[in-house]
């Protein structure tokens, strides 16, 4: 286990930061990190410095689409098509195109967790998706947030219309229910119909009282 004021020698540093010893070398030349010279003038590299600095090379343009269920394929591959011209409009190269098919309210989905894998690795320039909802149901500002930390931009396609606080609650509600309601609409008995049946009224009064 290295400290972080230990010195490794070119090899060991590159195997610890994952690159070749040209990248490193490549890296010195452009000041983005420095190395110590010993007596015989060999390089050594602090470990600290090692784990802080950025590697640009290994920082990709990701596009992320979801739909809710398999039925919606068709739907998904339009929604990855609008993304992939979008980023051959801006010459972006985009070797991650994610592909969800869940629940917005699902935190486990692979390809959301394949992002935030991605993120927690530095390895995202900049993540492209068409809606915010995409990502998550509730809890975009979350991945939103990641991005930001790790220097991440964060381009939507289609912007959110902003809403007054009364208006943006009623639809995080409409939004349970409606997922609620589907999920009581498998099990289908009466107790269920009958949660079903009070959940529908209880978003037409919600919906009365915002019109």
């Amino acid at each position: 286990m290295y400290r972080l004021e230990d010195l490794l020698p070119i090899g060991e540093a590159a195997i610890l930061r994952g690159v070749s010893v040209e990248t490193l070398r490549r890296w010195e030349k452009k000041g983005k990190i420095v190395a110590v010279r010993t007596e015989g003038s060999h390089r050594r590299y602090k470990v600290a410095d090692l784990l802080k600095v950025d590697n640009p090379e290994l920082r990709h343009t990701v596009v992320y689409g979801r739909v809710s269920s398999p039925d919606k394929k068709e739907d998904l591959a339009r929604q990855v098509g609008v993304l992939e011209l979008y980023c051959q409009k801006h010459e972006w190269n985009a070797p991650y195109v994610i592909k969800d098919i869940g629940s917005g309210l699902n935190y486990r989905k692979r390809g959301l967790l394949k992002l935030i894998d991605l993120l927690q690795r530095n390895e995202v320039e900049r993540l492209i998706i068409t809606d915010k909802d995409r990502l998550l149901r509730f809890g975009s500002e979350l991945i939103f947030a990641l991005c930001e930390n790790n220097g991440a931009e964060v381009i939507i396609l289609n912007k959110p219309i902003t809403l007054e606080p009364e208006q943006e609650l009623v639809e995080d509600v409409l939004s349970v229910i409606t997922v609620m309601s589907a999920r009581m609409y498998g099990k289908r008995s009466k107790r269920n119909l009958k949660a079903m049946q009070a959940l529908h009224e209880c978003a037409e009064k919600m919906l009365d009282v915002e019109t």
